[in-house]
């Protein structure tokens, strides 16, 4: 199979529950190794979701209880995987003193104190934004923060070094830094849903702006705190930074549309 196909079939295979592997059994190691370029694409598949399922429910529930039941329904989806990075990264850099205790506490199964606050807090912030807005509105900005935050999560693999050695990650591999041609194609799959949403409607052109520009400087400020702190990432960074990147895009949207 052309690595051009067969990659987006291994990052949609590991970025959300849809049991591709079962068509697509022979997938190689290879292909697994450069999803992140194609993770902005499976944000198409997770932010339509999410988006059309809250505007789905919000047809005949009240806008807050939609959206508690759309991102469950994302998370489903996804199998919760950039969560759990989220819950594992706030344990390690809440509870860790040194480059090493803050990575042994990420490696660690179990979910800590600073890791249940930033599941609640990241859940209420991200409902209470979506739920806020129209039904349309707030399924537009999921469509448009989803895929973006995921590329600017994925440029730590650009500036940052891998924080462990092979043998002591999750996955046992860590993943190749993007080529030019990588990035670009990143950056289209990322850039393309909030084009055409600021074509389809006027008035989101500077929410839309100011929450693609709020999610890149909190992107930046976090890999700056990784560098500082563990030397590079870890894959449960980037799960953090997606999630966080993508709660700085809705706060910043909502915050210049209403």
């Amino acid at each position: 199979m052309n690595k051009n196909i067969e990659r987006p079939i291994a990052a949609l295979t590991m970025f959300t529950k849809l049991p591709l592997w079962k068509i697509f059994p022979n997938i190689s190691g290879e292909s697994y190794r450069h999803v992140v370029t194609w993770w902005p694409f499976a944000g198409w598949i997770t932010g339509v979701f999410c988006g059309g399922l809250y505007l789905l429910l919000s047809l005949r529930l009240p806008s807050l209880p939609s959206a508690f039941l759309a991102l469950g329904g994302r998370l489903l989806l996804s199998g919760g995987y950039h969560e759990d990075g989220l819950a594992d990264f706030f344990d390690g850099f809440g509870g860790g003193t040194s480059k090493e205790k803050i990575l042994t506490i990420m490696k660690d199964s179990h979910i800590g104190t600073y890791g249940v606050i930033a599941l609640i807090i990241f859940i209420g912030t991200f409902v209470s934004l979506m739920s806020s807005l129209p039904p349309y509105i707030g399924a537009l900005m999921i469509i448009c923060a989803d895929p973006w935050s995921k590329f600017c999560s994925g440029r730590m693999l650009s500036f940052l070094e891998y924080a462990r050695k092979d043998a002591t990650a999750k996955n046992l591999a860590a993943y190749p830094r993007p080529t030019a041609p990588d990035t670009c194609i990143a950056l289209c799959f990322a850039a393309i849903p909030i084009i055409l949403t600021c074509i389809y409607l006027n008035q989101l052109v500077i929410p839309v702006i100011c929450g693609v520009i709020g999610s890149s400087i909190t992107t930046a400020f976090l890999l700056i705190f990784m560098k500082k702190k563990i030397g590079g990432y870890t894959g449960d960074c980037c799960g953090a930074v997606y999630l966080i990147a993508e709660l700085a895009f809705c706060l910043f949207f909502t915050i210049l549309y209403l």
